[in-house]
């Protein structure tokens, strides 16, 4: 398996404002299911998150959109704009030759660069009503 930094500035992504819990995985009846249990990051402590994304990608000279799901610790969900520009702190993609024969992607990163908390409201005149 090879893993690879990706400098998150330059690899633009915007986010599907799609935000799930990972879960632990466990052995039940002989096959492995997701538990209830939220995963926590054995480095950090931290709950797991995946962010969807998409961004631009090029195979063959050909331009096209891609989707991936960038798994990221966070004490609470983080929450991004549909659509909205994301970045990553320690941004990592692993690259693996699947069963069936073709290749797939696991992202994964430090943490967001603004912890994914809510930006500033930009609407309104910034004066309370009277």
């Amino acid at each position: 398996m090879s893993f690879y930094a990706v400098d998150s500035k330059r690899q633009s992504m915007r986010s599907t404002g799609i935000v799930n819990e990972v879960k632990e995985w466990e052995e039940r009846d002989g096959k492995r299911r997701p538990s209830e249990t939220q995963a926590r990051d054995e480095a950090t402590g931290m709950p797991l998150w995946q962010v969807e994304v998409v961004f631009k990608q090029s195979s063959f000279g050909r331009e096209s959109m891609a989707t991936a799901v960038v798994e990221v610790g966070c004490p609470h969900r983080p929450v991004t704009g549909e659509f909205a520009p994301v970045e990553f702190v320690g941004l990592t993609v692993e690259a693996r030759v699947n069963k069936a024969g073709g290749l797939s992607e696991m992202w994964r990163a430090e943490r967001l660069v603004d912890e994914g908390k809510p930006a500033a409201s930009s609407s309104g005149s910034g004066q309370k009503a009277a």
